[in-house]
């Protein structure tokens, strides 16, 4: 049992950074737009310090031993540009384009350690090593992989050009820092995964409604001119009232009035969804419905309103229908929640006045 709980732990600590599975894809995304963006500005500076580089091997002799290097460093650089860039349409690249970034990097510190000056002890290479790794965000068993393959072609190379004492030097360095970089890398994916995580959580509390898990009034306000542009032929303003509310935490307490509110909370969100549905206030809530026909719109309120009434409660909705080509977010919202007073007034006309808030 404790040997399986000790596997977990460090499955969990390679693959999640220490967190869990659902926390980690809820923060895949922004991992991968930092690394993309890392990995861009990173081949960006590549192609311009290695093309400085190579312009030099032209005209001082210090450099022009590595020319072949420089050559094909920048070329390589440059399609690692492309492809960072690629990556934010296509989003396995963002991981091609991380590996490729350490390539660029480890590969210029192999070359120049192994090939133009192979007499030296390496330094280069043993710097980029520690610190190229901490750049970037991914899992620890891949990272660890990479820097593995790299130490290894590092070492081949280095018996093909080296001798000693340089090659034994060289060799136990690569060991040495290569372990080094594999857990401090560990250690710091674990911070920027549990960092990640943290924000994803607070941003999310920052947005949620704690009591129905709806989008709140920030949310609302955040997103609410956004819509105009989501949608290509129309879109819906619906605006919703919990009638009575007040009488019934008056008379059944405040735990029932939360009830009432999930309910109906609940009731919008199987018929319009999670994702544009908000509680914008005590009990009032805004839906939005993007490119939906009016007739399918007037059916999903009649049959919400039917399963709110079912359980007792009553709800005053109304909404309103615009083509795209000619939205004004204000004036459809005022439309929608006068309409709502309307259907609210309508429903007090039949019931105890008293009721009404």
């Amino acid at each position: 049992m404790m040997n399986n709980n000790i596997f977990y732990r460090i499955k969990n600590y390679a693959l999640y950074g220490d967190t869990d599975k659902e926390s980690y894809i809820s923060i895949k995304n922004k991992i991968e737009d930092a690394n993309r963006v890392t990995a861009l500005v990173f081949s960006s500076v590549a192609s311009v310090l290695i093309g400085v580089m190579l312009i030099l091997s032209y005209y001082q002799e210090g450099f022009s031993s590595s020319q072949t290097v420089y050559v094909l460093g920048v070329v390589f650089s440059v399609f690692q540009v492309i492809v960072a860039i690629a990556g934010q349409r296509v989003r396995v690249l963002t991981y091609i384009s991380v590996y490729l970034a350490m390539s660029v990097f480890l590969g210029y510190g192999i070359v120049i350690a192994t090939v133009t000056r192979p007499e030296e002890q390496t330094v280069t290479f043993m710097v980029l090593l520690i610190f190229v790794p901490l750049i970037f965000v991914d899992r620890p068993v891949r990272m660890a992989l990479a820097l593995i393959l790299n130490i290894v072609i590092f070492i081949i190379m280095a018996l093909r050009s080296k001798t000693d004492p340089v090659l034994s030097v060289d060799i136990t360095d690569a060991v040495i820092f290569g372990l080094l970089a594999i857990v401090s890398e560990a250690v710091v994916y674990r911070a920027k995964i549990r960092g990640y995580v943290l924000e994803h959580k607070l941003h999310i509390m920052s947005e949620t409604d704690q009591l129905t898990g709806l989008n709140n009034r920030n949310c609302y306000e955040w997103r609410l001119d956004s819509y105009a542009s989501v949608c290509s032929r129309s879109l819906c303003c619906l605006y919703i009232d919990a009638n009575g509310l007040h009488d019934l935490n008056n008379t059944k307490g405040h735990k029932a009035g939360d009830e009432m509110l999930q309910f109906i909370a609940n009731a919008v969100i199987q018929h319009f969804g999670r994702k544009d549905t908000y509680r914008i206030g005590g009990d009032e809530f805004v839906a939005f419905s993007a490119d939906t026909e009016l007739d399918e719109i007037e059916r999903r309120v009649a049959e919400m309103k039917a399963q709110i009434s079912e359980r007792g409660y009553h709800t005053a909705i109304g909404y309103e229908f615009v083509d795209a080509r000619s939205i004004n977010m204000k004036e459809l919202i005022v439309m929608a929640e006068s309409k709502m007073y309307k259907d609210k007034s309508e429903y007090y006309k039949q019931h105890d006045r008293r009721t009404r808030r």
